[in-house]
């Protein structure tokens, strides 16, 4: 009687574990960037959860990770793109957009207002049409 007793609180405690594991959102991520893809190409998030992702440029040349129209609140923790990169204006037209040199690493808190699935590309020229592209799905929460 006693074995059993325990075996069964046993069980319930494993299952309370597993279940309180299972409805905790994704607070960090990590993307690695190489020439020329993104690794996972495919990343999800909750919605209205702030999410800390990290860029690990793995490549031999700059990247970066761009949505061109998502309704999120970024916050830059981690800059290590160069001078250059920002330099050529065109990240005032993506609503997200992190660089990354050669073997350095971005860090960027991201909070995705609206549930849907985002085009993540690199804008570096000709590195979207090499296949450098991913998806951004958000997940609602409710």
């Amino acid at each position: 009687m006693l074995k059993r007793i325990l075996l069964t609180l046993v069980f319930l405690a494993l299952l309370t574990a597993c279940a309180s594991k299972a409805s905790q959102p994704e607070t960090g991520l990590t993307v690695e960037m190489s020439d020329f893809a993104y690794s996972p190409s495919s990343i999800t998030l909750p919605a209205g959860q702030p999410v800390i992702l990290t860029l690990n440029n793995k490549g031999n040349i700059e990247h970066d990770f761009v949505v061109e129209a998502i309704d999120a609140m970024t916050e830059v923790i981690q800059d290590n793109g160069s001078n250059a990169h920002h330099a050529h204006g065109a990240e005032q037209n993506y609503a997200l957009h992190v660089s990354a040199r050669p073997g350095e690493t971005s860090i960027v808190q991201l909070t995705v207002a609206e549930p849907g699935t985002y085009k993540i590309i690199c804008s570096v020229q000709g590195h979207k049409e090499a296949g450098m592209i991913g998806e951004l799905i958000v997940l609602d929460q409710e």
